[in-house]
């Protein structure tokens, strides 16, 4: 049902005299502050912002007397403006005239109705049944979006072995066992002692060695240093073990007790499997000094050794066995055997060569290699190479 509203109009020629009385009092005002009072204040923001107020709202015909006055006076005029821009300026006209299409409190009665507002219509008392209805308007809320912060954990390493250490039952039997490091890690070398505690004894880089005095029956560990992993363990089994800590095999200096004891065994105690193809090596003497020799740099030394070679997978093989320094032209002038040993037990020998000392410090150490050629000079040549089975490394030279 509408709603009818008595409104009382004020004379039309005074409402209108008021208006354009208050509107050039309006622009008198304006003007005087946007030209900073015809040119007596300094130029500012305020000033600025009118001026481009001025130049929008007054059409350029109008504005043209004024700033040909302006000029007059050497105070700053007023230049047209686009009807629109882009970003327009704060309409101070407005904030002083008030906004002319806002509508009037006394011309509505809102009602909400959800998110609507209705207004109702209007009736005036002389238009007979003529109503005017104002058109509802929506309101529709804004939604704010607000970004969340995302945290990603960061791991930290801390290196540490993976195994539980079994403690060490030594006897009253004393060692020196020579460990050494034949891969491209640094490698600790902890003795596990008889309360299972690790103890470093030794960092050994790549290719380093050292020679440690201990007691048959202790266990010794084998840890990456960057990672602290175990790599391998060692329990002593000789007086004169030769141990790669890289991988736990070894090689006695002894001479075996049986000949199907197999001197290199990994780190898991219960392997026994013999190799198919290989040899064994007793009774190393280094220029007479055991297994372990210090020459001075680039003189000569004896090598002299026990073997016993074999060739189960090919019986008609011939099997070379050189010496030399684990480096190509490190070798002396004949293999230590050339021939064809046969499957297991094979062939059995002894080696008495000479080896020349490096000339640069350092330890080295005098490796074995098995090969199969048709001729010594070739399975010389190839030294270096690794062989057909794993090399052995019998001893260690040491260039002060």
């Amino acid at each position: 049902m509408a709603q009818n509203w008595s409104v009382r109009h004020p004379p039309r020629r005074a409402e209108h005299r008021s208006s354009y009385r208050f509107l050039v009092t309006a622009l008198l005002t304006t003007t005087m502050v946007a030209t900073g009072g015809f040119g007596a204040l300094p130029d500012n923001p305020v000033t600025q912002a009118l001026q481009e107020e001025i130049g929008q709202n007054i059409p350029e015909p109008l504005l043209n007397p004024l700033n040909s006055y302006l000029e007059q006076l050497s105070a700053p005029t007023i230049q047209p403006q686009l009807t629109s821009e882009p970003n327009p300026p704060l309409d101070l006209v407005g904030f002083l005239l008030g906004d002319i299409t806002s509508e009037s409190p006394l011309s509505v009665t809102e009602n909400e109705v959800g998110n609507d507002i209705v207004a109702p219509t209007e009736t005036p008392p002389d238009s007979g049944a003529q109503t005017i209805t104002t058109t509802p308007s929506t309101h529709t809320p804004t939604a704010t979006l607000t970004a969340t912060q995302t945290f990603t954990p960061t791991s930290t390493f801390t290196p540490s072995a993976t195994a539980t250490p079994t403690c060490s039952v030594p006897t009253t039997t004393s060692a020196n066992t020579t460990f050494f490091n034949s891969s491209s890690q640094t490698i600790d070398v902890y003795l596990v002692d008889l309360s299972c505690r690790l103890v470093l004894y030794a960092t050994l880089n790549p290719g380093q060695s050292t020679v440690q005095e201990t007691y048959i029956g202790y266990r010794w560990w084998f840890v990456d240093s960057s990672t602290g992993h175990l790599m391998a363990d060692h329990v002593v089994f000789s007086a004169n073990d030769i141990v790669d800590v890289s991988t736990g095999a070894f090689t006695t200096a002894t001479p075996t007790p049986t000949p199907t004891l197999t001197p290199t065994r990994t780190a898991v105690p219960t392997s026994t499997v013999a190799p198919s193809a290989g040899f064994y090596v007793s009774a190393v003497n280094l220029d007479g000094s055991g297994s372990v020799v210090t020459v001075p740099p680039g003189q000569p030394f004896t090598v002299t050794f026990d073997f016993q070679v074999f060739s189960d997978p090919c019986p008609g093989c011939i099997t070379q066995l050189i010496t030399g320094l684990g480096f190509s032209g490190s070798t002396g002038e004949w293999c230590a055997y050339d021939g064809v040993p046969g499957p297991l037990p094979g062939a059995t020998g002894s080696e008495n060569n000479t080896l020349v000392a490096p000339s640069t410090s350092g330890t080295y150490s005098v490796v074995v290699e098995y090969h199969w050629q048709y001729t010594c000079s070739d399975a010389l040549a190839l030294y270096g190479s690794g062989g057909f089975v794993t090399s052995r490394v019998i001893g260690q030279v040491i260039v002060p």
